[in-house]
């Protein structure tokens, strides 16, 4: 990615989810419970319950930079709660949740991991991950590690992570500008593997993949990788849309939970 105004439109939109978070963020609508939930590498993950349907579940993961309280997770989160359960939660470095985060999808992918373990534990029979960027990208790596997920939609989940150089080359000023956002960046390397390099090895559940018109990824990235996406799988781009942003089409998420899980 030599151009630099690829560079920046890549960064501005990555970055766009966490410029709106500045100015919108709340609580679901339905009344939360908090669980308690603890990763593999012992970080305390800040997660939340909306009591539904006592045997099906939806685990909602948000994007990098922002927190399970983006106003994206949680009309999403609130779509839902009108047919499941549905769990919320922030990945590590992010919003009430411990530690620090590094750029990539291994922490992450632990993070979500825990959680599905702790709705398995409280009894729901299906659980479903919906998840947005960066917690879609977590939910391909836990599947392709034999976590078992019944339904699966990605929102604007990037093949890999994105190129972003231009934090690199100024590390703690990009820590200090993310830690303003509600990030808490871990500047060591991610080494783990990213969605593209595992996409062949999911199993047979059913995959949404959602992607708005202007994306992170490069659209023939974006074509490569959902050809290698295995079925049964539904694909849907959202004319208009940014990066991660369903753009009001959360009841389709909904309906094609009712009909998955």
């Amino acid at each position: 990615m030599d151009d630099p105004r690829t560079r920046l439109k890549t960064m501005a939109a990555t970055l766009l989810p966490a410029l709106k978070e500045v100015r919108r963020r709340r609580e679901p609508a339905g009344s939360c419970y908090a669980v308690p939930v603890r990763s593999a590498d012992s970080v305390n993950i800040d997660c939340r319950l909306v009591a539904g349907d006592p045997r099906k579940v939806v685990v909602v993961a948000h994007p990098a930079v922002v927190g399970s309280r983006y106003v994206q997770v949680t009309a999403l989160a609130d779509e839902l709660a009108n047919s499941f359960s549905v769990m919320l939660f922030d990945f590590r470095g992010h919003g009430h949740s411990g530690g620090k985060c590094k750029l990539g999808f291994s922490g992450p992918a632990l993070d979500l991991a825990a959680v599905i373990a702790r709705a398995r534990a409280l009894g729901f029979e299906k659980v479903g991950v919906a998840g947005f960027s960066m917690g879609a990208g977590a939910a391909f790596i836990c599947a392709s590690e034999g976590i078992p997920i019944d339904s699966f939609v990605s929102i604007g989940c990037p093949p890999s992570f994105p190129d972003m150089e231009l934090w690199k080359r100024h590390p703690r000023a990009a820590r200090a500008a993310m830690r303003l956002l509600g990030l808490r960046l871990d500047p060591r390397l991610d080494e783990g593997p990213a969605p593209i390099e595992v996409v062949n090895t999911l199993g047979d559940f059913p995959k949404l993949l959602v992607w708005g018109k202007y994306e992170v990824a490069a659209p023939e990235d974006i074509e490569r990788f959902k050809g290698e996406v295995p079925g049964p799988k539904e694909t849907l781009t959202v004319e208009g849309a940014w990066h991660a942003d369903l753009q009001g089409n959360e009841a389709l998420v909904r309906e094609w939970f009712e009909r998955t899980l």
